[in-house]
């Protein structure tokens, strides 16, 4: 036994100067990868904002959040049965316990998408929807996912009640307060990103001009990346977070909007990932928002 001690004693110390230089390299990592401080602006607490250049504007039509707008809905209900209150005033949230890394895709034959059509190159749009969103496509990153109608839920916390999303799984959610393509005004959808199916996984991934394409049955309604944001959530005031949820809100201008968490790594789902489109050949009437 006794000469058992020091080569006991001799491991012990190599572990934990294995498990000290372990921890030391990790938050070295940590610290080199974590995302810049945000800059709260009147579009959100912002880490990472990429925008394609603006083409020639026409006179504006106004602010793209400005508080007194109106939503127009469509022939979309503008709350999904059973639903009580009114709809979040902040984005969608996503469970923080990580999953095992898997870079599997988001789609598992399992739960297969039926193949659809290949959108013809027209010089006009399609006729505005009457009917919710069925299917994203976005080859850039080989997305191929159905859509389902996203509602929201009340529910009671330490007392307060308060509604939050219901995002869906293993598909994409179309929040059922927003609009209907080709309505002239904001299509938003929600997705998980790194649990419950994974289907916006590489959203972050999508570039400046990258095409989108929303099906309503077999309907292609054709868009293109313009902006994309990275928005700090956790830890942010209630102000702050109610700027990031702008995006989500009625813009009067047509445009697809996509919203995940952002980053895949533990702890992960710190941050918001906004990816706007635009239809191709769109013109900017947007106000340009200050920086």
């Amino acid at each position: 036994m006794n000469r058992l001690l020091p080569a006991l004693s001799k491991g012990m110390l190599i572990l934990g100067g294995f498990l000290i230089l372990a921890g030391l390299g990790w938050g070295i990592w940590a610290r080199v990868n974590a995302p810049p401080p945000p800059v709260i602006s009147d579009e959100g607490a912002v880490v990472l904002a990429i925008t394609a250049p603006a083409q020639p504007t026409s006179p504006p039509i106004r602010s793209a959040f400005g508080t007194d707008t109106e939503f127009r809905q469509t022939s979309a209900p503008s709350q999904p049965a059973g639903a009580e209150g009114s709809p979040p005033e902040l984005l969608p949230e996503w469970p923080v316990t990580p999953p095992p890394s898997d870079p599997a895709p988001a789609n598992s034959p399992s739960d297969p998408v039926p193949p659809a059509p290949t959108p013809t190159p027209t010089a006009t749009r399609p006729p505005s929807a009457e009917d919710p969103p069925t299917r994203i496509v976005a080859p850039a990153i080989d997305l191929d996912s159905r859509v389902e109608s996203m509602g929201w839920e009340r529910i009671e916390y330490r007392g307060t009640w308060y509604t939050i999303w219901v995002v869906p799984k293993k598909a994409a959610g179309w929040h059922v307060n927003s609009s209907l393509p080709g309505h002239q005004e904001n299509v938003v959808l929600s997705g998980h990103h790194n649990v419950e199916g994974k289907v916006f996984r590489d959203v972050v991934n999508l570039s400046m001009g990258d095409e989108l394409t929303l099906y309503v049955g077999d309907t292609p309604y054709v868009y293109t990346v313009t902006e994309m944001y990275i928005l700090k959530e956790a830890g942010m005031p209630l102000s702050v977070r109610k700027k990031n949820a702008q995006w989500i809100m009625p813009t009067g201008d047509e445009r697809l909007t996509l919203v995940t968490c952002w980053p895949y790594e533990w702890p992960g789902n710190t941050h918001r990932v906004i990816v706007v489109a635009r239809p191709p050949n769109h013109t900017d009437t947007r106000e340009q928002l200050p920086k």
